[in-house]
């Protein structure tokens, strides 16, 4: 038995650790892992915690498609939405050309130092 073959040298420990994850694999030795200890049941949900929850689903599942009908609109809103987004543009460009034009400009004279 080599020891730098990684399933050899792992091998005891899996034998050693298989009882305790077989409590985890099925209801017949689940029910040997709990009664041992080593396995636990899962918990009544708290009263608060019932309550809360929502009785329908009213999600969508992975995988799934939505199949409800979107309101559409109108054509009105687009426009609106349109000259606005104009405007905005408008106003950015007049921004950007009125930054250029002061980073243009030459930088002051350096101060003279008065001699005496």
């Amino acid at each position: 038995m080599s020891l730098n073959n990684p399933t050899t040298r792992f091998l005891p420990l899996l034998l050693l650790c298989a009882p305790f994850l077989a409590g985890c694999a099925g209801d017949g030795a689940k029910g040997v892992a709990e009664a041992a200890g080593l396995a636990t049941t899962p918990q009544e949900s708290k009263p608060f915690v019932k309550e809360s929850r929502s009785t329908t689903q009213d999600y969508i599942s992975v995988g799934t498609s939505a199949t409800r009908a979107a309101p559409r609109k109108p054509v009105a809103d687009f426009k609106t939405l349109e000259t606005d987004l104009e405007a905005k543009r408008i106003s950015n460009e007049a921004a950007g050309e009125q930054a250029k034009s002061l980073g243009a400009t030459a930088p002051p004279a350096p101060a003279t130092v008065p001699t005496n």
